[in-house]
């Protein structure tokens, strides 16, 4: 059985092809048949550039440096926890011990 290989598009296209469906006066359906599209095709590709314009809008601090992405924040997070267990672990085993506190 033969799989059948989809298009691939550039970003590029996929942004004129965006565009052209904004346009007034297109129609969606027109659009996606002009470039053999599926709708949920285009609604998908609408979908994500919507989220990227947004994350691309939100990437900045007002102090012009990058904010942390999602997983670098909980990254930084976990070193903290991490820290902060090693503190109270070290300050039970001098509590057992009866050593004084460091």
């Amino acid at each position: 059985m033969e799989r059948r290989q989809g298009r691939h598009f550039t970003a590029q296209e996929k942004l004129t092809i965006l565009q052209e469906g904004r346009q007034a006066g297109a129609t969606v359906s027109e659009v996606c048949r002009r470039h053999q599209i599926a709708a949920t095709q285009y609604y998908d590709w609408e979908r994500r550039a919507k989220q990227g314009a947004l994350d691309a809008l939100a990437a900045r601090a007002h102090n012009g440096r990058p904010r942390p992405t999602k997983e670098e924040a909980l990254q930084a997070e976990v070193s903290r926890l991490r820290e902060v267990v090693v503190a109270l672990t070290s300050e039970n085993v001098s509590l057992k011990r009866g050593a004084p506190l460091v």
